[in-house]
């Protein structure tokens, strides 16, 4: 048994999805800038998420869903990359920060078994925020694969992560192989396999790995 952890900003999207979200409520920009002063640090990480995901409040998971589904901003090659994988019956692990409305789209959109992030507070399908203690522990996505992993015993040469950045290398700790998707901050001299726009191209790769 194999098992796929797949980090998702810059790894299966190409946007910031947050961002993409945030503009239901004509706040995109706003949620832009904090992200953006956040990278620059200027911001703390924390705080600065708690502000992008309050721009949500009233929100409900079916206008994510109507939003994402004018656009998925998919990366190339990603559903036929699941597909693959489902086929192969290959355990699939969706890791983020952001919160689990959105991710629970491309759950559905991509059949993965698994989801790990973070849980806003909600009246039904309403999101009405997030408070600080709500966030999980900083290694949350670690620990959320781990409880996965050690859930169908799969050793480390069975698994497989893939990210786009040095975030990422918390998680590739745990794999057998790399894989690296576009590649950021230098996270491609831990990679095993390294992509370029396209998340097809890791099929063939994976096919003969498997047999």
């Amino acid at each position: 048994m194999k098992i796929f952890l797949s980090d998702f900003d810059g790894t299966l999207v190409n946007k910031d999805i947050l961002d993409i979200i945030c503009g239901i409520n004509g706040k995109e920009l706003e949620s832009k800038i904090l992200n953006e002063e956040f990278i620059a640090g200027k911001r703390e990480g924390l705080p600065t998420l708690k502000q992008r995901i309050d721009f949500l409040k009233g929100v409900t998971k079916q206008q994510i869903a109507d939003k994402l589904n004018q656009n998925d901003f998919l990366i190339d090659g990603a559903l036929d990359l699941f597909d693959f994988l489902k086929k192969n019956n290959v355990i699939t692990v969706l890791h983020s920060g952001n919160i689990l409305p959105v991710l629970e789209y491309y759950q559905k959109k991509l059949s993965i078994d698994y989801i790990v992030g973070n849980q806003p507070r909600c009246n039904g399908e309403t999101i009405l925020g997030i408070e600080l203690e709500d966030f999980a522990s900083k290694d949350f996505k670690v620990k959320g694969c781990k409880s996965i992993i050690n859930k169908f015993n799969i050793r480390m040469n069975d698994i497989i992560a893939i990210g786009d950045s040095p975030a990422d290398s918390p998680v590739f700790a745990l794999a057998g192989t790399k894989v690296v998707i576009n590649p950021k901050g230098g996270i491609e001299k831990f990679a095993d396999i390294i992509l370029k726009d396209n998340l097809y191209d890791l099929i063939p790769i994976l096919h003969s790995m498997f047999k």
